[in-house]
């Protein structure tokens, strides 16, 4: 578990410093970038065996499945499937309601 939120907190300051390197994206994509950041980071310090059993990651998952609501147009019905089904895959051993959630949520994608 500490070597996945190392690897996560390494992956976010990599995106972050990377974005911060004057790239092309609006403000809105800015924005939109960080919002996706800090609730994957937030889920995975959540994914451990116990998780299942709270609401806390079931409720982390219908906050990603808004955002990727709010964000859709901007992610474009592909990119916003794509993202709850990878959602979906990290939870699913953790919290397979959390799972499904997410994988309903992605067939109003297609």
């Amino acid at each position: 578990m500490g070597a996945r939120i190392t690897t996560l907190s390494v992956l976010l300051l990599t995106v972050l410093l990377v974005a911060a390197c004057g790239s092309n994206t609006s403000s809105a994509e800015k924005t939109m970038n960080a919002k996706f950041d800090k609730i994957d980071y937030l889920m995975a310090s959540m994914e451990t065996m116990n998780s299942g059993f709270g609401p806390q990651l079931s409720n982390a998952t219908n906050q990603y499945i808004a955002l990727v609501r709010r964000y859709s147009g901007v992610l474009g019905a592909d990119e916003a499937r794509h993202r709850l089904v990878e959602k979906g895959d990290q939870v699913s051993d953790y919290c397979l309601a959390c799972a499904a959630t997410l994988y309903d949520a992605a067939k109003k994608y297609e």
